[in-house]
């Protein structure tokens, strides 16, 4: 089995009050497709912003990623991010938010294909009463299940999570942490 990920002497570095501060030096990794990888380090370690290159949503200072056999640049569906806090749209409902990536993916379904995929991930995440309510009506755990079911509802082929537990409570906790198979059909479960 060939590497899935590659991740090759990654380097970020910020400019801040004219000193140029490296978070990231150096960094490499090979990932198989099926595997299950966890940074661990101190706070400030930089695990967040690696988390943010492979998404492609921070460009590296220096290095470069292959993913699937392309390098990366720019974020893709390809990809589903989950964040230590939730970045919900506060003007939408928790449907609306997860349905704006659903769209942009699944643009060829039919709307009520989309809609279904959209109510399976916010059911199955524990939301299927609360999906028409707005972010401020909803608890801070519940507002990041939004997210989670918004990353799985595109199918990506990687998740990326940037601690997406840690606002949950211990029985959500283990109710969310799935079995995750992209190639299979997440709704079948």
């Amino acid at each position: 089995m060939s590497d899935y990920v590659e991740i090759s002497d990654l380097a970020k570095a910020f400019t801040a009050r004219g000193k140029e501060i490296a978070v990231v030096r150096n960094f490499s990794l090979k990932i198989r497709q099926g595997e299950f990888v966890c940074l661990i380090g101190h706070s400030g370690c930089g695990k967040s912003t690696v988390l943010s290159m492979l998404a492609g949503l921070t460009s590296p200072t220096a290095g470069g990623i292959i993913l699937a056999g392309r390098e990366l640049s720019g974020a893709g569906p390809d990809r589903g991010v989950v964040f230590q806090s939730p970045c919900l749209l506060p003007w939408m409902t928790a449907f609306e938010n997860v349905m704006l990536g659903v769209n942009q993916v699944f643009y060829t379904g039919t709307r009520q294909e989309r809609h279904e995929i959209a109510e399976y991930y916010l059911t199955v995440v524990g939301l299927g009463d609360s999906m028409h309510r707005r972010p401020r009506e909803l608890s801070q755990g519940m507002r990041q299940r939004v997210g989670i079911a918004r990353a799985f509802a595109l199918a990506p082929k990687m998740l990326l999570l940037d601690e997406p537990f840690g606002m949950l409570d211990a029985l959500t906790r283990l109710e969310l942490k799935p079995d995750y198979d992209p190639d299979g059909d997440p709704r079948r479960g």
